[in-house]
């Protein structure tokens, strides 16, 4: 009887226990996780080294460029974080307050900061906050030029970097044999298809600037690979400009400066007689992309044998063993097999061919004593420095 007793005893309190014990047991399925996202309530920031980076790797995805993350909380009861990077190596941290990311690739990257609140509410309800902080400014890695140095040229001579190595001079100070431009390039690569912004500074300096004097020929092309991206025209002298444009689908590409001569020896020269005797040649050269031919001729010295005798020119140049001549034709115009044209000796001068289809068709001629055109070339107003620097390449 009493094992009996003992018996029903124990049963009825296994069957307390069981109930108290189901009852005081937090049932998974009853927790709620509610995710609460607040916008303009800051209650972190995140701090980062710096948020615009130069670098001048001219391989995308060849960087290594360390940047240093820290959050600052300010709220006490945050219970974890999580850091996501997009872009970044690793591309996410947990239960760190600083950090340090590595990028490999040029671009703009954000960063974002997930703070969790735990609260238990009840016996069986525990609450769970999450807030996504993101970054204020996003990280940007940004192509500076900083060697140009570095640029294959046509004429290294006359690509000058000066000892910043922050600016490039493509000097000019001398007539070409030909009206072939100079060039110079770099390499990118790796851009993976994508928009690019260019942005660089240039200015044009004349070695002689002459008030008035505006030409509209070419005077400098920036070429990505062969297209042509722009030019300039127009010069005002000494003065930095600045040019932005964008080009989309590029992968790898040369970015390349283009300079035409400004004078080039021409096939053409002029032939003085005086009074039947042979004078030497006067050199002539190509105003290049102007279809004009100039020359200067020293005449001060020139021995005549009587003070009113006019020395005789004519214009002529040779092809293919045949010479041909020109002369005038109808007052100043020009033509094949044209009468010789008269110079007064004693003086200085510029003569100017203005040509058409590259033959001449009309002259000027330009006495030192009623211009202020400079009549050497040594003088001329011609010659042309270009300028560069920063030269910066961003993605969109």
């Amino acid at each position: 009887m009493f094992f009996k007793n003992i018996f029903v005893k124990l049963f009825f309190c296994g069957l307390i226990s069981i109930y108290f014990f189901n009852n005081c047991t937090a049932d998974s399925n009853s927790v709620d996780y509610i995710r609460s996202i607040r916008s303009g309530d800051f209650k972190a920031r995140i701090v980062i080294d710096s948020s615009e980076i130069y670098r001048s790797n001219r391989n995308n995805g060849q960087l290594s460029v360390d940047v240093k993350y820290k959050a600052v909380l300010l709220d006490s009861e945050i219970d974890s974080i999580e850091w996501l990077f997009p872009g970044g190596n690793p591309d996410s941290e947990k239960e760190v307050l600083a950090t340090s990311i590595n990028y490999s690739d040029y671009g703009t990257f954000n960063s974002h900061l997930i703070l969790t609140k735990v609260d238990t509410v009840g016996l069986n309800k525990i609450f769970s906050y999450k807030d996504t902080i993101d970054i204020s400014k996003p990280l940007v890695i940004i192509y500076k030029e900083m060697d140009w140095s570095s640029f294959t040229t046509t004429d290294n001579e006359n690509w000058i970097v000066l000892p910043n190595n922050q600016n490039v001079i493509i000097r000019e100070n001398q007539v070409f044999e030909s009206n072939t431009p100079f060039e110079s390039f770099a390499s990118f690569k790796g851009f993976n298809n994508q928009k690019l912004k260019f942005k660089v500074d240039y200015k044009l300096s004349y070695k002689n600037p002459l008030a008035n004097s505006l030409t509209q020929n070419t005077k400098i092309e920036v070429l990505i690979n062969d297209l042509k991206i722009f030019g300039v025209s127009g010069v005002t002298d000494s003065e930095y400009f600045t040019q932005e444009f964008y080009v989309n689908n590029l992968e790898d590409f040369d970015f390349k400066i283009r300079k035409p001569p400004s004078l080039s020896n021409s096939g053409w020269s002029l032939s003085l007689t005086s009074s039947g005797t042979t004078l030497p040649d006067v050199q002539l050269y190509d105003l290049v992309n102007q279809n004009k031919i100039i020359g200067y001729l020293n005449l001060e010295e020139a021995s005549t044998s009587s003070g009113t005798t006019m020395i005789d020119a004519q214009l002529n140049t040779s092809l293919n063993g045949t010479t041909y001549n020109f002369g005038i034709t109808n007052q100043q115009n020009i033509g094949l097999d044209g009468s010789a044209f008269q110079i007064k000796p004693g003086s200085n001068y510029k003569i100017i061919f203005n040509t058409e289809d590259g033959l001449p068709k009309s002259y000027e001629i330009l006495n030192e004593n009623f211009t202020s055109v400079p009549v050497s070339l040594e003088k001329n107003e011609y010659y042309l420095d270009a300028t560069f620097r920063k030269l910066y390449i961003s993605i969109e």
